[in-house]
């Protein structure tokens, strides 16, 4: 399809939406070109950063309106072919909708392509966003709000009434998901529509099981058609956090934490399956690379919407675009036949582009590395508040330890270790290793924070003394006083 924007008095057209003429202040008409052919095309045989896979083709397209649009191709054309676009014959297809300028347009081109995802009036619609911590729109943590904005307004097209409409999040365990909302600009997008905006964190919540093992699911969740609305990213301590990530946050905290601590990589699995009637509509207009999933990652302007009833399926075309790994947790969750998944849309081949990768180690802070045990959101979360509030105090090296799925080797050779959280604490307990100091969870965020200055300013081995514990507490209390 082919978009221009004309203005309805003097016919002038753009390639990009704009409200009024700049000539004549006329409305302006949204022109859709269908009915496409080849005109012209080219062969590139050089490889580029944006462009690693070759030979490809760059085709010129033309519709019935005369208008013209240059095309990426793995295919072979001849001058004069029609180019049609062919929608999913198969359930667990993957559409991919790239987005020149209209991020509406390509959500419903997206929805229009898989098989039997239709919305109709009458729904009860629970919009599922990404939304983990406080951050602005351009950093890509969050699901972003234009995208949010136009997925909303397909809805309402589609006919369903903005009081069969939630939002539905929770954000990650010890953040505000409103705080969150608010900055992201979801509650603004809600606002607009007149969408009621739900923290999922309130509940109320349904045990339902799942190949034996009982989750605590939002209860909303198991009586409406669920739209997956995640932000693709890469995240750390997964490989990505896409479609089936974002469908943990369905649950209440002590399953959150459960799954991580059981095992995160086979707990999701069990989860899609506990979850029904899931359709997946993926943010990778921006999406995330580098070290995900909050905002130490970065931006990595996809331009894409990933559509699909599959969630894993959809994470799995996801990995192949942006060249990542494909994660255990997806495998098992899809099954060994990822390579033969449908994509409709745009071709994948000629969508590949090789993102940055998580690294293991990194935190906000340069003097603070992690041992990640495959810790839980709060865990995660409280290590990444702390070592951002540090930044700018220089120290020596200090290695802190989250998660409880830990071993020995993963500590080998490494000095200077800091358990943070109750799982890390009890594992290492467990496995006879000592530590030059434990921050427990439960203690104020002002007492760990003092503790673990004190750790990385410390030379030599570290450690935590019933003096720095009182130290700590006076520095709480003064804070207190204060404010």
């Amino acid at each position: 399809m082919i978009i221009r924007w004309i203005c309805e008095k003097c016919s002038k057209k753009w390639i990009y939406p704009i409200e009024k003429c700049v000539y004549c202040k006329s409305p302006i008409t949204k022109q859709k070109g269908s009915k496409l052919k080849v005109i012209g095309m080219t062969k590139v045989t050089i490889p580029s950063p944006m462009h690693p896979i070759v030979p490809y083709n760059i085709i010129l397209l033309e519709d019935e309106h005369g208008n013209r649009m240059p095309k990426k191709t793995m295919r072979e054309y001849k001058i004069g072919d029609k180019y049609e676009i062919q929608k999913a014959k198969t359930d667990d297809a993957v559409s991919i909708a790239k987005v020149k300028y209209d991020i509406y347009e390509a959500i419903k081109e997206a929805v229009e392509l898989l098989k039997g995802a239709g919305l109709k009036p009458g729904d009860k619609v629970l919009v599922k966003p990404s939304i983990i911590t406080s951050a602005y729109p351009y950093q890509a943590v969050n699901t972003n709000s234009n995208f949010l904005n136009a997925l909303l307004a397909v809805l309402l097209e589609q006919g369903i009434k903005r009081e069969d409409i939630i939002v539905a999040e929770q954000a990650l365990i010890g953040s505000d998901v409103n705080d969150a909302a608010s900055k992201s600009g979801i509650l603004e997008a809600c606002k607009k529509h007149g969408v009621e905006f739900v923290d999922i964190s309130k509940g109320h919540f349904q045990e339902i099981e799942s190949d034996g093992y009982k989750f605590g699911i939002f209860k909303e969740a198991l009586s409406r058609k669920i739209i997956n609305a995640p932000v693709m990213k890469t995240n750390f301590q997964l490989g990505i956090s896409g479609a089936v990530e974002n469908l943990s946050r369905f649950g209440d905290e002590k399953t959150q934490r459960e799954m991580y601590y059981n095992g995160i990589e086979e707990m999701l699995p069990k989860l899609v399956k506990a979850i029904p009637d899931v359709l997946t509509i993926a943010d990778a207009t921006n999406g995330m690379q580098g070290q995900g999933p909050l905002a130490l990652g970065e931006p990595a302007f996809l331009n894409l919407i990933f559509a699909g009833k599959n969630p894993a399926a959809l994470d799995a075309v996801f990995c192949e675009a942006a060249m990542l790994d494909i994660p255990s947790y997806v495998r098992l969750s899809y099954g060994n036949d990822i390579k033969k998944i449908e994509v409709v849309g745009n071709e994948l081949d000629a969508l590949k582009y090789p993102i940055k990768k998580p690294g293991l180690y990194e935190t906000p802070h340069p003097d603070i590395n992690v041992v990640d045990g495959k810790a839980c959101p709060a865990c995660l979360n409280l290590l990444y508040n702390l070592t951002s509030k540090l930044i700018g105090l220089r120290g020596d090296e200090i290695n802190v330890i989250i998660g409880s799925q830990l071993s020995k080797e993963m500590l080998d050779g490494r000095e200077r270790l800091v358990a943070l959280g109750d799982c890390a604490i009890n594992k290492l307990k467990e496995l006879e290793i000592e530590t030059a100091a434990k921050i427990e969870e439960n203690i104020d965020e002002v007492e760990q924070l003092v503790l673990l200055k004190k750790l990385l300013t410390t030379k030599g081995t570290p450690k935590i003394t019933g003096v720095d514990k009182v130290r700590s507490k006076m520095k709480k209390l003064l804070s207190r006083v204060m404010r």
